[in-house]
């Protein structure tokens, strides 16, 4: 990296949104795999092997779902630098 790219990076960092950001996508990540292992531990069984995979294909768009509305605006704004 150049000196001018970490200046950047820097100030994309200090931005304000960042760390609430961050925070969400760490909170979500954490709660993501606990859903999981929940799920796969004590509800799976009364479901098929098609409806589990359902589930986790829904669970996962949730999850980039919320992640993606929480960083396209910051994107959008940080994107062109």
């Amino acid at each position: 990296m150049t000196e001018k790219d970490e200046e950047i990076c820097e100030e994309m960092i200090k931005t304000k949104g960042f760390g609430w950001r961050v925070s969400l996508s760490i909170i979500m990540g954490v709660g993501w795999l606990v859903f999981l292992i929940l799920w796969l531990f004590f509800y799976a069984g009364g479901y098929n092997i098609y409806q589990n995979i359902a589930i986790f294909i829904v669970s996962l768009l949730i999850f980039g779902g919320v992640l993606g509305a929480a960083w396209a605006p910051w994107g959008m704004k940080h994107g062109g630098k």
